[in-house]
C-alpha cells in the first residue's frame, strides 16, 4: 500500500509554525499521492516519511545533477567543512572556481559569487543598472522571488513593478516595439534562452542584436539550463553568447551556489556596484560545484543526460500513442515535460497519481529534469510504471 499518514501529521504541525505550511513550492500537491514529506535521498530516487521510495524527475526543482548524496560531491563538501565553510577574507578555491568558469562558460571573462539564482538574476540586473545608469528592465520568463521581477504581486511596490516591461518568448516583433517606446531607457533584457522549448532559428541573435542597437545588457538566466543543456550553458548549445549570464541549480549538485559571469567591459566598470553578502562564496558550495564540474567533465555528463531525457520522451511519447492518448513532448533533451492535449486535464491527474503510488515522481506542470544517476535502467523501468499507469489512468 501507498501511504502517506506519517506525511499528515507531518502537515499538522507544520501548519502550526511554518508560513503557508513550508516553502510556496513545496506546498502538497493537488495530485492524489503526492508525497509532502522527505527523510532522504540516493542517486536518483528520494524517499518520504511513510517509506515509500520515487524514482525523482523534479529534482529539488533542477539542482540535482549528478544525483542525490552523490559520493564524489559528499566527499567534497565534508573535506571542505572540516577546513571550514566562511572567512574573514577570501580563499584559493574562489579563484580555481572562478578560473574553471572562465574556461567553461562563453560570456564568462569576471566572475562574482552569489548564493541562489534569484540572488544571481537580480545581481546581474543591478551590474546592469549600475554599468548603464538606466533604470527600466525587460524580463522573458521565470528569474526569481525578488521584488524586480514579480512585478504586480501582492507585497511589491507598485513604483518598483512599473521599472519592469514583460515580453512573450520567441517574439522578436514584440521586444523590438518595447525597446521603440522605452528607448534609452532600458538597462538590460533577462531571457529564459529556452524555457520549455527551442528558440526559433536566429531568435537569441536577434534579441542580441536588439539589445546592442539600444545600449541595452543582453543578460541569459541560464539559473536551470546551465550545465545541463552544455557544461556552458544555453549559450554553449544555440551559440549566442550574452554580455552576462546567472548561474545557479544544477551547478553544484544541491548545495546552495550561484554566480554571475560576464564581460570583463560590463563587470570591471560595475565593481563598484554592491552585490557583496556574507553567504556569498561559502566554500562548501564552491567545493560541491567543482566536485560537480569535474564529474560532469570526465563522465560526458551532458551527453548522458541528453540521451537519457531523449530515451524517456521518445518511450512516453510511444506508449500514450499505443494508449490512443494525444499528448506532445515540451522542453529537450536533459529537461522534457509532458503535455496532455485539449480536455484531458483529468486523465493528465489520474496518470500522474497513478504514476506516484507505483514509485515515479513527475511534475504535473513543471518542466523535468534529468541527472546521471537517471541509467538506462531507470529510465526503462519508469517506462514500465508510465505503460502501467495510463492504462490504469483510462480504466
Amino acid at each position: 500500500g501507498h501511504s502517506l499518514s506519517k506525511q499528515q501529521a507531518l502537515w499538522e504541525r507544520a501548519q502550526q509554525v511554518l508560513m503557508g505550511g513550508g516553502q510556496g513550492h513545496k506546498r502538497p500537491s493537488p495530485v492524489p499521492g503526492y508525497p509532502t514529506f522527505a527523510t532522504h535521498g540516493e542517486g536518483c530516487r528520494f524517499f518520504d516519511a511513510d517509506g515509500n521510495g520515487y524514482i525523482d524527475y523534479l529534482l529539488s526543482f533542477g539542482p540535482i545533477t549528478l544525483g542525490h548524496n552523490y559520493p564524489r560531491v559528499t566527499e567534497a563538501v565534508t573535506r571542505q567543512a572540516q577546513l571550514g565553510t566562511i572567512f574573514d577574507i577570501g580563499t584559493g578555491l574562489e579563484i580555481e572556481l572562478a578560473e574553471r568558469l572562465v574556461q567553461l562558460i562563453p560570456s564568462a571573462e569576471l566572475v562574482t559569487y552569489c548564493s541562489t539564482g534569484s540572488e544571481a538574476t537580480a545581481a546581474a540586473v543591478r551590474i546592469a543598472r549600475g554599468y548603464t545608469g538606466r533604470e527600466k528592465i525587460i524580463r522573458c520568463g521565470y528569474h526569481g522571488w525578488l521584488d524586480w521581477c514579480r512585478p504586480g504581486d501582492k507585497g511589491v511596490p507598485a513604483a518598483v513593478s512599473a521599472l519592469t516591461l514583460a515580453v512573450p518568448y520567441n517574439d522578436l516583433d514584440a521586444l523590438r516595439d518595447l525597446f521603440g517606446a522605452d528607448s534609452g531607457e532600458i538597462a538590460c533584457l533577462m531571457i529564459e534562452p529556452s524555457p520549455t522549448e527551442a528558440p526559433l532559428e536566429g531568435y537569441l541573435a536577434g534579441v542580441k542584436a536588439l539589445c546592442e542597437e539600444h545600449g541595452a545588457v543582453f543578460i541569459m538566466d541560464e539559473v536551470k539550463t546551465g550545465l545541463r543543456y552544455a557544461l556552458g550553458g544555453a549559450q554553449e548549445l544555440f551559440g549566442v553568447t550574452p554580455h552576462l549570464s546567472a548561474w545557479s541549480k544544477g551547478i553544484a549538485n544541491g548545495y546552495h551556489f550561484a554566480a554571475v559571469v560576464g564581460q570583463r567591459a560590463i563587470m570591471e566598470p560595475a565593481s563598484d556596484v554592491w552585490v557583496a553578502a556574507t553567504f556569498h562564496g561559502e566554500l562548501t558550495g564552491c567545493a560541491a560545484a567543482m566536485a560537480t564540474l569535474d564529474e560532469m567533465q570526465e563522465r560526458d555528463g551532458v551527453r548522458l543526460l541528453w540521451e537519457r531525457g531523449e530515451r524517456l520522451a521518445e518511450g512516453l511519447l510511444g506508449i500514450m500513442r499505443e494508449a490512443s492518448v494525444e499528448a506532445t513532448m515540451l522542453g529537450l533533451g536533459p529537461m522534457p515535460l509532458l503535455r496532455f492535449g485539449e480536455g484531458q486535464e483529468e486523465l493528465s491527474t489520474r496518470f500522474y497519481s497513478e504514476c506516484v503510488r507505483r514509485g515515479v515522481y513527475f511534475s504535473p506542470g513543471h518542466v523535468w529534469f534529468l541527472c546521471l544517476s537517471h541509467t538506462d535502467e531507470v529510465i526503462d523501468e519508469t517506462l514500465n510504471v508510465a505503460a502501467e499507469s495510463i492504462r490504469a489512468a483510462k480504466a
